[in-house]
């Protein structure tokens, strides 16, 4: 959930210069000799330094019709190979992917377009930004802030857990009277968790249903994803991965409100979003609408609606990672070559070194394509 131009500068850069509910089943052994690949095991380990104990790593490394799991968890000091494949992650801003595919299927059952407005879903009248559309809402142009201006004003508003009070109430007094554009409307790129989770707002109010709901019913029910869910309370507590502070101590996980919860409340593991990145894979016109570009850097590098799009004449890949309190993760899909990688962890985006989680899952992705 945090500010995404750290990420976006990562990628150019990278370019410039390139079934169960156990515990994890630890094997004590130098990890990367259980790893078939050493290639692999080499790009893993070299993005895995000071990382603290109870640290937890899952990856799902998809090539064609093949997908190779690697868990890892350090403890005692050594990363060790894990069995964490079902384990479940909070994977934050990686939710916004999502909601674009529920603002897809909207559009494409006739419920929404792209470019209705902000002021025509609301009966009262907003302070400023009526205009913006839809896909502005989803590829970062709205002008809207990251957050809301008031997002921590409710009485019981926790800097531990800092989207789970923000009401509808409070939405609505943002944009009745304090909402104020950093941008002209559609004119720059700026990222904006208040935009999409606005939008995921908008779209549970469409379908008179909440988030979760249509989640559910369009994208986790169909792909067969039973352990995703944006509700803790709808977790096996056995499959949940503890979040870690940036010392190794266990972090509190984060709610989310029906207004904050489109832009990060998701929780998965990597044996479902294989399920979903293969329906990506797929020509299909609800999951392909939000991988094309509607907002470009330069030629090969901009937003689609929800993905980051970044790469170069010869390797395009779409692109969002996610992070929340206690937890970092990434994927990154290839998909004229149907590869793709993702990364979830328990390192929290206070670590230091948090962004080698981004790195492991594009260095990886590109092995695999340009091997």
């Amino acid at each position: 959930m945090k500010h995404y131009i750290y990420k976006i500068a990562f990628l150019f850069i990278f370019f410039l210069i390139s079934c169960n509910d156990e515990e994890p089943k630890i094997e004590p052994t130098n990890f990367t000799t259980e790893i078939t690949d050493k290639n692999k095991a080499a790009l893993i380990k070299e993005n895995l330094t000071n990382f603290p104990n109870s640290t937890e790593i899952s990856i799902a490394v998809i090539d064609n019709n093949e997908t190779a799991y690697i868990g890892i968890l350090k403890k005692d000091d050594l990363f060790q190979i894990a069995n964490n494949k079902n384990s479940v992650f909070e994977i934050g801003s990686i939710t916004k992917v999502f909601t674009s595919i529920l603002l897809s299927d909207a559009i494409n059952k006739g419920k929404a377009s792209l470019n209705e407005t902000l002021q025509e879903q609301f009966n009262f009248p907003l302070k400023n930004g009526g205009s913006i559309q839809l896909s502005q809402l989803a590829n970062h142009t709205s002008g809207l802030p990251t957050t809301p201006t008031n997002y921590a004003a409710a009485p019981d508003f926790n800097l531990m857990d800092p989207f789970a009070s923000y009401t509808p109430i409070l939405l609505e007094d943002y944009l009745k009277n304090e909402i104020v554009l950093n941008n002209e409307i559609g004119s720059k790129f700026e990222y904006s968790n208040s935009g999409v989770g606005l939008l995921g707002y908008i779209l549970a109010k469409k379908a008179s249903k909440t988030y979760e709901n249509i989640l559910q019913e369009t994208i986790l029910a169909p792909l067969q994803m039973n352990n995703s869910t944006t509700e803790l309370s709808n977790i096996n507590p056995n499959l949940l991965v503890s979040g870690l502070d940036e010392n190794g101590n266990i972090s509190p996980n984060w709610n989310f409100s029906n207004t904050s919860v489109a832009a990060g409340g998701m929780k998965s593991s990597v044996t479902d979003l294989e399920k979903f990145i293969r329906k990506n894979f797929e020509d299909d016109v609800v999951y392909n609408l939000p991988q094309t570009m509607t907002y470009k850097h330069d030629e090969y590098q901009g937003l689609g609606l929800g993905w980051f799009i970044t790469g170069n004449a010869n390797y395009t890949f779409l692109f969002h990672s996610g992070n929340t309190g206690g937890y970092s993760s990434a994927f990154a899909i290839d998909k004229k070559n149907k590869k793709a990688v993702v990364v979830l962890s328990n390192v929290t985006s206070k670590n230091p070194n948090f962004e080698q989680i981004n790195t492991m899952c594009t260095s990886l992705l590109k092995y695999i394509s340009t091997k």
